[in-house]
């Protein structure tokens, strides 16, 4: 984007609703909506949800001009059931994969959606992670593509710490850049996405307060020179309605240098609702 702080700033508090019908069986026991993405393939535009259940993990996907699920990819099962925040980036989709009951391992994992991995379930990079209770696991990822390959962040359980890797997922090859540490005051972030204008790469980290929805703008970086700084520099609440919520599923978009908000409801129905904040 041109200039990330000020379309952030600019994004309407109140939003339009779109209604899904869902035709399909979504796992919904023991579990969740986590992330929403929108991609686009085949000359449409699809929303992609994560989910997490009591014995898989998945995505949904949603067909926009018809307003409805056209399909359900089974990620892992046991004991990976649990899939997070997500984040789509020039043709890669970025998931963690979690056991959510032992909290002890985890997956962090790019998926091609152009040429139909994410449809096999075929993960091109996986970055396993393991360590004591609740540090190696990926509650919340974050994709962004640059000229050298991928950022990628990995935030753990309840997002206290944030791990960011360069990934180059044509070879499969990962190396972890910086670990960050959150301070305390700092939100449990459901979902965190990266994005970047002409001089700086941001974070977007989403989270409910009491009935609200909230997004809190993190500078990151330079664009030049990676190294990270950390400073939240803006907070936005939005208006959510029928149903929707920021525990359920909130994610970024960009589309012709426009910035846009999706969020949904937290659990699957006959119908699915989705709110949509754009810039005014």
């Amino acid at each position: 984007m041109k200039n990330v702080p000020e379309a952030f700033s600019a994004i309407d508090p109140s939003p339009t609703t779109i209604h899904i019908r869902n035709t399909l069986d979504v796992p919904t026991e023991n579990g969740h909506f986590q992330g929403i993405q929108v991609m686009e393939t085949q000359g449409r535009k699809k929303l992609l949800v994560s989910g997490s259940s009591l014995h898989r993990s998945y995505i949904l996907q949603v067909d926009m001009e018809r307003q409805e699920t056209d399909t359900l990819i089974t990620l892992m099962k046991d004991p990976f059931r649990h899939a997070g925040g997500i984040q789509v980036s020039n043709g890669y989709l970025a998931v963690g994969i979690e056991d959510n009951f032992k909290k002890t391992s985890a997956k962090a994992c790019l998926y091609n959606y152009r040429n139909g991995n994410l449809y096999k379930s075929i993960p091109d990079v996986i970055i396993d992670r393991t360590g004591e209770v609740k540090r190696p696991t990926t509650g919340a990822t974050g994709l962004l593509a640059r000229e050298e390959g991928y950022l990628m962040v990995v935030a753990n359980w309840d997002s206290r710490i944030w791990d960011f890797y360069s990934v180059e997922p044509e070879n499969g090859k990962y190396r972890l850049l910086k670990s960050f540490e959150a301070p305390d005051d700092w939100a449990s972030y459901q979902s965190i996405n990266l994005i970047m204008d002409e001089k700086d790469i941001y974070a977007i980290g989403f989270h409910q307060e009491m009935k609200t929805g909230r997004a809190d703008l993190i500078h990151v970086s330079s664009v030049d020179h990676f190294e990270p700084q950390m400073k939240k520099i803006g907070t936005k609440f939005f208006n959510c309605t029928n149903g929707v919520d920021f525990i359920g599923a909130a994610g970024l978009e960009v589309e012709d240098d426009e910035m846009h908000i999706w969020a949904t409801q937290k659990n699957a129905s006959d119908h699915i609702a989705v709110n949509q904040f754009s810039q005014k």
